[in-house]
């Protein structure tokens, strides 16, 4: 009984210790990311990226077969780009493309064709999925450049 009584007094004399300071909680800042986006809401994308060129060159292949033209069209340069992820990756794309010299109904590497005079800039909105890696083509409007430029040397375009 004493020793129940002993222990009791030390219990009571760390609760009512005037000499300890009261045990404070640390207050945790709040952690956010200087900028998100809504999930499945679109976003820009670095024009220059691999990811975006490839798309690009999809929706120029793409482009190459369901346009009339009696000549290829090679992409020159993407000037912007947007993505948006669902079920499939959307790419939108604003891309300069040059129509080339080599004639579609000749069996030609394209990546060799050199570019003849057009110049257009395009609008494309162009679907991956990534489950089966199948794309499609859902949109394509081209206007034609007044102003010529002339395509870079850029290894990652061509």
């Amino acid at each position: 009984m004493a020793l129940q009584m002993i222990l009791c007094l030390f219990s009571l004399m760390s609760v009512l210790a005037v000499d300890e300071p009261p045990l404070e909680e640390k207050l945790i800042e709040e952690i956010r990311p200087s900028y998100t986006h809504p999930v499945g809401a679109p976003f820009e994308m670095d024009p220059n990226s691999t990811e975006i060129q490839m798309a690009a060159k999809d929706a120029v292949d793409k482009y190459n077969k369901k346009s009339k033209a009696k000549k290829y069209f090679k992409l020159i340069k993407v000037v912007a780009a947007e993505a948006q992820v669902t079920n499939t990756i959307t790419y939108k794309l604003s891309a300069e493309i040059g129509k080339s010299i080599c004639k579609k109904n000749e069996d030609v590497d394209l990546e060799s064709c050199a570019f003849g005079k057009k110049r257009f800039i395009c609008q494309f909105e162009i679907s991956i999925h990534p489950a089966t890696n199948h794309s499609d083509l859902h949109e394509s409007n081209c206007k034609k450049l007044k102003c010529l430029t002339t395509p870079t040397a850029n290894p990652d375009i061509n």
